[in-house]
């Protein structure tokens, strides 16, 4: 499974890195949303997106992403410590949330999910 991680803290993001390269994931870093440009080519099965980026907000990239019919397939899930992140993830059409600080377990557990849906 390709995992595509777009956060802008260097420390969260090598921390996602090490977590989901243990579980076997390859990982594709990426310091802010743009990369979402390049998502025809990188061909990404989930996208781990923190909404507090340089630039657009990560629901603002989720929406572009959600709108291009050849990729609205790809999960995308905020990562933040927005208030209402909950409300903010269903408007901007991502599959789902995670809040900031979290456990490396609740990480691990909702990708899981997320792979499963996509297996059966």
């Amino acid at each position: 499974m390709r995992i595509v991680v777009i956060e802008d803290n260097p420390d969260i993001s090598e921390i996602m890195d090490i977590i989901l390269k243990d579980d076997g994931y390859e990982v594709i870093p990426s310091e802010d949303g743009s990369i979402a440009e390049r998502f025809h080519e990188i061909k990404p099965d989930l996208v781990l997106m923190d909404e507090l980026l340089p630039g657009k907000r990560g629901s603002e990239w989720c929406k572009f992403i959600k709108a291009d019919p050849a990729l609205q397939h790809i999960t995308v899930l905020l990562v933040s410590t927005m208030p209402n992140l909950e409300q903010l993830a269903k408007k901007s059409g991502a599959n789902g949330f995670l809040e900031k600080p979290f456990n490396i377990s609740a990480l691990g557990n909702l990708i899981r999910s997320f792979n499963k849906k996509k297996i059966k």
